[in-house]
């Protein structure tokens, strides 16, 4: 077992709304999960295989990302791209959550059919569940759409073979009848499932208008893109649906209607209800790319709604946390605390900011520099590529990891596997 020190940290973001930055500088990390957060002295008593110096670098839980259209592999067929979750792993987004799957010949949209959903779900789960992206990120797919036909036995079914979530209703089935997605949605709720909804008219001929009168009766998890994918409802709509559906988590994306997230969030604050906020890309569609979609949602929200970068940082991690792990166990993502999974990324401000940390260049509308991406506690890479440089770098067993090489700093960081040789880093 590998027993891992960070320490010299700066500011520990825990990703706890309520918690904000902790008072500790250090952080122990023992197969995998944190085991003690606390000050230099008091964690490193036990002494430790690595220590990883973060010279006074913000640390933050890794970034999840609860809404996204991925494909079988680190591929999108969309547009045509190969590579994108491990750049977005490199990036500092940790762990994704799929909707549902997007490729070509898709059963969800025209001619939607039972089988070709609950096959689509399965297959989706399983091909996830022992893949790991880039070598380290956690993709929670397999989730499944309300088709027309689908029964009580078939959810049933799904349920036992692992598949907890429903997709986000209204994104694409061919129900016209709101009983019948009524009925589905209760049984959903019986047995365990997740639920998430969209708002609005769909984007596809067979979308349904999900009024917010139908959204409230549903009672979902979470409303999906609020401010639009990219068409925003129009006010009245949206904030019918925030006030009818109780504590539900309301989703804001970067690539929907800015303006209507600054409503939503104002409207939010004035309610003291920013805690319902998560933040998600809704990519890779033909409306965005991964890699930084967090982190631009994150600027968003700290430098032009003028939420503490500590609070828009929470909305991506612990937020979300808190919104799917009641549904799944294994969910110990999102905040820094003992028991967690010691994904975190060492970020501090780019050269040339006027902010003086991280935070502070989050708060100023800046792009941080990553400079550490942890998994399970194994260092996974330094930076994505052409990502903002970090003022200062992280030092491994007192040697300094930085990219000096403009072909490294550009088109390919170094990146550490561990699945076959073990930590290669301590070689």
């Amino acid at each position: 077992m590998v027993s891992t020190i960070i320490h010299n940290i700066g500011k520990l973001v825990s990703g706890d709304w309520n918690r904000g930055v902790l008072n500790a500088d250090a952080i122990r990390i023992e197969n995998g999960l944190i085991k003690n957060v606390g000050g230099y002295d008091e964690v490193r008593k036990e002494g430790a295989d690595v220590v990883v110096d973060v010279n006074g670098m913000t640390v933050i839980p890794g970034l999840i990302d609860p809404h996204t259209h991925l494909s079988f592999g680190d591929f999108s067929p969309m547009q045509h791209m190969v590579g994108l979750l491990t750049e977005t792993l490199l990036q500092g987004t940790t762990t994704i959550i799929d909707e549902w799957l997007q490729f070509e010949g898709l059963p969800l949209f025209y001619g939607a059919d039972v089988n070709g959903v609950k096959a689509t779900a399965l297959l989706s789960l399983k091909a996830y569940q022992n893949y790991r992206p880039g070598g380290a990120m956690k993709v929670f797919a397999g989730s499944i759409m309300l088709v027309e036909g689908l029964t009580k036995q078939d959810l049933a079914e799904l349920r036992n073979q692992g598949v907890w979530r429903v997709g986000q209703i209204g994104g694409s089935t061919n129900i016209r009848d709101e009983r019948i997605i009524l009925q589905m949605v209760s049984w959903a709720r019986e047995l365990g499932y997740f639920v998430s909804t969209n708002l609005g008219p769909g984007v596809l001929p067979e979308s349904l208008n999900m009024t917010p009168e139908l959204v409230s009766a549903i009672k979902p998890d979470k409303i999906a893109h609020i401010n639009g994918g990219t068409t925003a409802p129009p006010w009245d709509v949206v904030k019918r649906a925030i006030d009818g559906t109780g504590d539900c988590k309301v989703e804001i994306i970067p690539y929907g209607n800015l303006k209507m997230a600054m409503r939503v969030f104002e409207y939010l604050k004035n309610t003291n209800q920013l805690h319902r906020l998560v933040v998600g890309s809704d990519t890779p569609t033909g409306q965005g790319y991964l890699p930084v979609a967090i982190h631009r949602s994150i600027l968003f929200l700290s430098s032009v709604c003028g939420l503490d970068a500590d609070k828009a940082i929470a909305s991506a991690t612990g937020n979300v946390a808190d919104c799917y792990g009641k549904y799944y166990s294994g969910f110990n993502v999102g905040k820094i605390e003992p028991g967690r999974a010691a994904d975190l990324v060492v970020i501090d401000s780019p050269p040339g900011s006027v902010g003086n940390d991280a935070l502070e260049a989050i708060q100023a509308g800046d792009m941080i520099g990553v400079a550490g991406v942890f998994v399970d506690g194994n260092l996974v890479g330094l930076r994505g590529k052409d990502s903002r440089p970090s003022r200062r770098n992280i030092k491994l067993n007192e040697k300094d990891l930085k990219v000096t090489c403009p072909d490294e700093y550009l088109f390919d960081p170094p990146r550490f596997y561990y699945r076959s040789t073990g930590p290669t880093y301590l070689l």
